[in-house]
């Protein structure tokens, strides 16, 4: 997995920061349904008193989880401070931080809760960072990327080069072996693969820019496209338009929860 600069991932979530809620429609509806998916996950879990939304965004899970919970204290935390700036204006208690390196004691929450952000980060050393966090019996509640996602958007960059143009995600098996080598146990996970449907190809690389799925780190190409390489990549694109006159995007979720 390339290397992976926190640096643009931050400058590319402040970029978005005004209009993500506007179209983050996707990562709303899995942060949706990672809530729905609580009963079943953790049926016997105790209401956290401490919860760290990892990734918190604009706080759009935070607002979910404060009304589920409303007697859980809730911290919200992220690389990018638009998106906090967001967040704090919908009364959240939020901190720029990075989830490799977190600015708390060990053991300073019952539960940790992360979606879509993991996936930015480098897989056994965020999970073992969120596992010193976190106190005896606390749960970590996530959802996640798995490499299938945007298969398409590789596809159609493919007519013009070899380079990567879509983040490499770590796979459910590599997240489960992640999980137990920090030292997780009564890990369950659960795959599904979703498809998302554009008009056009400019509304589909608006939300890909919108999630960050763009940054890819290092091995990325480095010089920047003409408009006969955007033309060729668009084409390539387009083959994949369904008899529904859509344009598809994959993306492929790995829900997670694992105790202390």
């Amino acid at each position: 997995m390339p290397a992976f600069d926190k640096t643009r991932v931050s400058a590319a979530f402040d970029r978005a920061a005004q209009d993500y809620d506007a179209i983050a429609r996707f990562q709303q509806s899995v942060c949706d349904s990672l809530i729905g998916m609580l009963p079943a996950f953790a049926p016997d879990y105790a209401v956290p008193k401490k919860l760290l939304d990892g990734g918190c965004g604009t706080g759009y899970g935070a607002g979910l989880l404060s009304r589920l919970w409303p007697d859980c204290r809730i911290t919200g935390c992220d690389l990018s401070l638009e998106m906090l700036r967001l967040a704090r204006g919908r009364h959240i208690h939020a901190v720029c931080a990075d989830l490799e390196r977190l600015p708390f004691p060990d053991g300073s929450f019952d539960c940790v809760w992360s979606s879509l952000a993991l996936q930015w980060c480098k897989t056994p050393d965020v999970y073992a960072e969120l596992f010193r966090i976190l106190s005896d019996q606390g749960i970590l509640i996530f959802a996640t990327l798995g490499p299938g996602t945007l298969a398409e958007l590789d596809f159609a960059f493919s007519a013009i080069d070899a380079h990567r143009h879509v983040r490499t995600f770590a796979s459910q098996k590599e997240t489960e072996l992640a999980l137990e080598k920090a030292g997780f146990k009564d890990v369950s996970i659960k795959h599904e693969t979703r498809i998302v449907h554009f008009p056009d190809f400019h509304s589909f690389l608006t939300s890909v820019r919108g999630i960050g799925a763009n940054q890819v780190g290092k091995a990325r190409r480095r010089a920047m496209m003409g408009k006969t390489a955007w033309k060729t990549v668009q084409q390539r694109y387009e083959t994949l338009r369904g008899t529904d006159g859509m344009l598809p995007a994959t993306y492929e979720l790995v829900f997670g929860l694992a105790q202390r």
